[in-house]
């Protein structure tokens, strides 16, 4: 039997959950990714319409906000207004007025930000990595234990020593390009 108390956590952490399948169905088109990082960037508070469909515009035209033309601004303006906006915001992720122009993120869009770990054809994802390194550690101890020469002379300290610099190094990489990837990160305004 659950307390109210837990009941009512229960119920809150059940509201801020998004499902996986709708967090992908988000993120699956680069217009919502750009309207994401935006309004990440912003956060503290709510932003212009105007600026989110220049912002958004010149990021998928590869221009600055100045070389925007009214049709590659109309394009995004139409997209945003009748698709991308009305379906964030019915998934609860954005609060969009169309009266004051304001967009702002909800606290359930920090759940979307979870799902981003974008890996390049040409590398692997860190939790891959850091199989593989733990299995290195594991294989290295393992020669130690057995005398294998060059590792039966070493001493266990140095051993565990490189395989923790390895662990930490690896670590500060890890976070370090995670933040970098994080929606919002690197947004240079204009």
């Amino acid at each position: 039997m659950r307390s109210p108390l837990e009941e009512t956590v229960r119920a809150a952490v059940a509201e801020e959950t998004i499902p996986r399948e709708t967090v992908f169905e988000i993120l699956r088109n680069e217009r919502r990714r750009h309207v994401l990082r935006f309004l990440k960037a912003h956060a503290d508070r709510p932003v212009a319409f105007d600026d989110l469909v220049e912002y958004v515009a010149a990021r998928e035209n590869g221009v600055s906000s100045d070389e925007l033309t009214a049709r590659q601004r109309k394009r995004v303006y139409s997209g945003l207004t009748q698709t991308h906006l009305p379906m964030l915001e019915e998934r609860d992720v954005i609060r969009y007025d169309p009266e004051t122009g304001r967009v702002d993120l909800t606290s359930r869009a920090r759940r979307v930000e979870f799902y981003l770990e974008p890996v390049p054809e040409s590398r692997i994802p860190w939790s891959y990595y850091f199989l593989g390194l733990s299995l290195v550690g594991a294989a290295l101890l393992g020669l130690k234990a057995l005398g294998v020469p060059p590792f039966g002379s070493l001493p266990v300290a140095a051993l565990l020593g490189f395989i923790i610099l390895a662990f930490l190094t690896s670590s500060a990489a890890c976070v370090r390009e995670t933040n970098r990837n994080r929606l919002g990160a690197g947004l240079d305004e204009e």
